[in-house]
Protein backbone atom coordinates (compact mmCIF):
# COMPACT_ATOMS: atom_id res chain seq x y z
CA UNK A 1 0.00 0.00 0.00
CA UNK A 2 1.23 3.19 -0.64
CA UNK A 3 2.61 5.78 1.69
CA UNK A 4 0.05 8.89 1.91
CA UNK A 5 2.17 11.73 1.87
CA UNK A 6 1.71 15.51 3.05
CA UNK A 7 0.40 18.11 2.13
CA UNK A 8 0.04 22.67 2.89
CA UNK A 9 2.01 24.76 2.13
CA UNK A 10 5.36 23.44 3.01
CA UNK A 11 4.56 21.13 0.06
CA UNK A 12 3.82 24.27 -2.56
CA UNK A 13 7.63 25.33 -0.77
CA UNK A 14 9.42 22.44 -1.83
CA UNK A 15 8.00 22.11 -5.13
CA UNK A 16 8.93 26.29 -6.26
CA UNK A 17 12.79 25.47 -4.88
CA UNK A 18 12.88 21.93 -7.18
CA UNK A 19 11.18 24.49 -10.31
CA UNK A 20 13.97 27.28 -9.78
CA UNK A 21 16.57 24.94 -9.11
CA UNK A 22 15.73 22.09 -12.09
CA UNK A 23 15.48 25.13 -14.54
CA UNK A 24 19.34 26.27 -13.30
CA UNK A 25 21.18 22.90 -13.19
CA UNK A 26 19.01 20.35 -14.99
CA UNK A 27 17.21 17.27 -13.20
CA UNK A 28 20.55 15.18 -13.14
CA UNK A 29 22.66 17.42 -11.55
CA UNK A 30 20.29 18.29 -9.03
CA UNK A 31 20.25 16.20 -5.27
CA UNK A 32 17.76 16.09 -2.81
CA UNK A 33 19.82 17.82 -0.62
CA UNK A 34 19.84 20.95 -3.21
CA UNK A 35 16.05 21.29 -2.65
CA UNK A 36 15.96 20.60 0.55
CA UNK A 37 18.44 23.43 1.35
CA UNK A 38 16.14 25.83 -1.68
CA UNK A 39 13.01 25.27 0.77
CA UNK A 40 14.42 25.44 3.97
CA UNK A 41 13.92 22.48 5.26
CA UNK A 42 15.68 18.98 6.43
CA UNK A 43 16.27 15.89 3.89
CA UNK A 44 13.76 13.84 6.08
CA UNK A 45 11.42 16.80 5.88
CA UNK A 46 11.47 16.65 2.12
CA UNK A 47 10.73 13.02 2.35
CA UNK A 48 7.79 13.33 4.30
CA UNK A 49 5.88 15.20 0.92
CA UNK A 50 7.79 13.44 -1.68
CA UNK A 51 8.93 10.29 -2.30
CA UNK A 52 11.97 10.77 -4.89
CA UNK A 53 13.50 13.58 -6.80
CA UNK A 54 11.35 12.20 -9.68
CA UNK A 55 8.43 12.29 -7.70
CA UNK A 56 8.78 16.55 -7.58
CA UNK A 57 9.39 16.66 -11.02
CA UNK A 58 6.52 15.40 -12.08
CA UNK A 59 4.15 17.07 -9.67
CA UNK A 60 5.64 20.81 -11.09
CA UNK A 61 3.42 20.53 -14.26
CA UNK A 62 0.29 18.98 -11.68
CA UNK A 63 0.52 22.12 -9.83
CA UNK A 64 0.84 24.79 -12.27
CA UNK A 65 -1.90 23.58 -14.91
CA UNK A 66 -4.25 23.52 -11.72
CA UNK A 67 -3.69 27.52 -12.18
CA UNK A 68 -3.72 27.23 -15.57
CA UNK A 69 -7.20 25.69 -15.89
CA UNK A 70 -8.60 28.41 -13.55
CA UNK A 71 -7.76 30.75 -16.08
CA UNK A 72 -8.94 29.01 -18.91
CA UNK A 73 -11.80 27.83 -17.61
CA UNK A 74 -12.42 31.91 -16.48
CA UNK A 75 -11.75 33.73 -20.18
CA UNK A 76 -13.64 31.09 -22.31
CA UNK A 77 -16.57 31.65 -19.87
CA UNK A 78 -16.19 35.83 -20.53
CA UNK A 79 -15.50 35.09 -24.14
CA UNK A 80 -17.91 34.65 -26.97
CA UNK A 81 -17.07 33.13 -30.29
CA UNK A 82 -14.16 31.11 -31.90
CA UNK A 83 -11.76 33.73 -32.54
CA UNK A 84 -11.81 35.24 -28.90
CA UNK A 85 -11.56 32.15 -27.15
CA UNK A 86 -8.45 30.89 -28.77
CA UNK A 87 -6.81 33.94 -28.28
CA UNK A 88 -7.82 33.48 -24.82
CA UNK A 89 -5.71 30.60 -24.88
CA UNK A 90 -3.10 31.49 -26.87
CA UNK A 91 -2.47 34.35 -24.65
CA UNK A 92 -3.00 32.20 -21.27
CA UNK A 93 -0.40 29.28 -22.34
CA UNK A 94 2.17 32.52 -23.59
CA UNK A 95 1.47 34.47 -20.41
CA UNK A 96 2.30 31.32 -18.76
CA UNK A 97 6.31 30.74 -19.77
CA UNK A 98 6.40 34.65 -19.74
CA UNK A 99 5.75 35.25 -16.42
CA UNK A 100 7.31 31.65 -15.30
CA UNK A 101 10.75 30.67 -17.02
CA UNK A 102 11.13 28.13 -14.41
CA UNK A 103 8.34 26.41 -15.35
CA UNK A 104 8.98 26.77 -18.62
CA UNK A 105 12.25 25.22 -18.96
CA UNK A 106 10.98 22.30 -16.54
CA UNK A 107 8.23 21.68 -18.88
CA UNK A 108 10.15 21.95 -22.40
CA UNK A 109 13.83 21.15 -21.11
CA UNK A 110 13.61 18.25 -18.69
CA UNK A 111 10.20 16.93 -18.92
CA UNK A 112 10.17 16.33 -22.92
CA UNK A 113 13.21 14.21 -22.27
CA UNK A 114 11.37 12.21 -19.57
CA UNK A 115 9.77 8.82 -21.14
CA UNK A 116 8.22 8.04 -18.25
CA UNK A 117 6.14 11.56 -17.45
CA UNK A 118 3.76 10.44 -20.02
CA UNK A 119 3.13 7.89 -17.44
CA UNK A 120 2.54 9.96 -14.52
CA UNK A 121 -0.39 11.77 -13.36
CA UNK A 122 1.08 15.10 -13.56
CA UNK A 123 0.77 14.44 -17.49
CA UNK A 124 -2.81 13.55 -16.82
CA UNK A 125 -4.26 16.39 -15.10
CA UNK A 126 -2.07 18.35 -17.95
CA UNK A 127 -3.96 17.06 -20.68
CA UNK A 128 -6.79 17.73 -19.14
CA UNK A 129 -6.46 21.19 -18.42
CA UNK A 130 -5.72 21.42 -22.00
CA UNK A 131 -8.84 20.01 -23.47
CA UNK A 132 -11.16 22.74 -23.55
CA UNK A 133 -8.64 23.32 -26.30
CA UNK A 134 -10.06 21.26 -28.48
CA UNK A 135 -13.64 21.72 -27.34
CA UNK A 136 -12.98 25.29 -28.77
CA UNK A 137 -12.09 23.94 -32.25
CA UNK A 138 -14.91 21.48 -32.29
CA UNK A 139 -17.42 24.02 -31.30
CA UNK A 140 -16.22 26.12 -34.30
CA UNK A 141 -15.82 23.49 -36.74
CA UNK A 142 -19.65 23.15 -35.66
CA UNK A 143 -21.08 27.08 -35.64
CA UNK A 144 -18.76 26.88 -38.96
CA UNK A 145 -16.39 29.58 -37.66
CA UNK A 146 -13.60 26.75 -39.05
CA UNK A 147 -13.49 24.83 -41.97
CA UNK A 148 -14.42 21.42 -41.43
CA UNK A 149 -10.94 19.67 -43.72
CA UNK A 150 -9.04 20.01 -40.68
CA UNK A 151 -9.11 17.30 -37.19
CA UNK A 152 -9.37 19.85 -34.02
CA UNK A 153 -6.25 17.38 -32.89
CA UNK A 154 -4.28 18.62 -36.38
CA UNK A 155 -5.15 22.39 -34.89
CA UNK A 156 -4.23 21.60 -31.68
CA UNK A 157 -0.83 20.64 -32.27
CA UNK A 158 -0.41 23.33 -34.45
CA UNK A 159 -0.94 25.84 -32.04
CA UNK A 160 0.69 24.04 -28.91
CA UNK A 161 3.90 23.12 -31.29
CA UNK A 162 4.27 26.74 -32.08
CA UNK A 163 4.21 27.54 -28.39
CA UNK A 164 6.76 25.25 -27.09
CA UNK A 165 9.15 25.90 -30.13
CA UNK A 166 8.97 30.12 -29.66
CA UNK A 167 9.38 29.28 -26.03
CA UNK A 168 11.91 27.00 -26.36
CA UNK A 169 13.54 29.25 -28.43
CA UNK A 170 13.76 31.91 -25.86
CA UNK A 171 15.12 29.70 -23.31
CA UNK A 172 18.06 28.33 -25.18
CA UNK A 173 18.81 31.71 -26.98
CA UNK A 174 18.14 33.60 -23.73
CA UNK A 175 16.66 35.99 -25.72
CA UNK A 176 14.71 38.70 -24.36
CA UNK A 177 11.78 38.29 -26.86
CA UNK A 178 8.79 39.18 -25.10
CA UNK A 179 6.59 36.00 -25.88
CA UNK A 180 3.28 37.94 -26.10
CA UNK A 181 4.11 40.09 -28.48
CA UNK A 182 3.50 36.40 -30.65
CA UNK A 183 -0.03 36.39 -30.09
CA UNK A 184 -1.91 38.23 -32.58
CA UNK A 185 1.07 36.96 -35.43
CA UNK A 186 0.06 33.85 -34.45
CA UNK A 187 -3.68 34.07 -34.19
CA UNK A 188 -3.82 35.61 -37.96
CA UNK A 189 -1.57 32.79 -38.95
CA UNK A 190 -4.24 30.29 -37.68
CA UNK A 191 -7.39 31.42 -38.56
CA UNK A 192 -5.86 33.02 -41.98
CA UNK A 193 -5.34 29.17 -42.61
CA UNK A 194 -8.71 27.53 -41.16
CA UNK A 195 -11.34 30.10 -41.26
CA UNK A 196 -14.10 29.63 -44.08
CA UNK A 197 -13.75 31.95 -47.21
CA UNK A 198 -17.51 33.11 -46.61
CA UNK A 199 -17.78 33.71 -43.64
CA UNK A 200 -21.92 33.74 -42.34
CA UNK A 201 -23.23 37.02 -42.77
CA UNK A 202 -20.50 38.38 -44.71
CA UNK A 203 -21.96 40.15 -47.97
CA UNK A 204 -19.49 39.70 -51.04
CA UNK A 205 -20.05 41.53 -54.04
CA UNK A 206 -18.45 40.79 -57.42
CA UNK A 207 -17.90 43.51 -60.21
CA UNK A 208 -17.54 42.68 -63.76
CA UNK A 209 -16.44 45.67 -66.54
CA UNK A 210 -16.85 44.74 -69.87
CA UNK A 211 -15.54 46.67 -72.86
CA UNK A 212 -18.68 48.25 -74.94
CA UNK A 213 -18.80 49.75 -78.29
CA UNK A 214 -19.21 53.67 -79.29
CA UNK A 215 -22.05 55.17 -77.82
CA UNK A 216 -25.60 55.22 -79.71
CA UNK A 217 -27.03 58.65 -79.91
CA UNK A 218 -30.24 57.08 -78.46
CA UNK A 219 -28.47 56.32 -75.35
CA UNK A 220 -27.12 59.78 -75.30
CA UNK A 221 -30.38 61.41 -75.01
CA UNK A 222 -31.45 62.45 -71.90
CA UNK A 223 -28.07 62.89 -70.46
Amino acid sequence: MAKTRKTGPRREQILRAAEKIFAEKGFHETTISDIAKGAGLSEPTLYEYFSSKEDILFTIPEETSSQLGELIGFHLQMAKGTVAKLRAMIYILFWIHQTNPHYAAVSYLILKQSGRFSKSQGYETLRRRLRPLIDVVEEGIAAGEIRSGFTPYLIRSVILGTIEHLTTRKLLLGTDDNLLDYVDPLMALIMGGIQPENLPGTLHLKVTIEPQGPARQSDLEGV
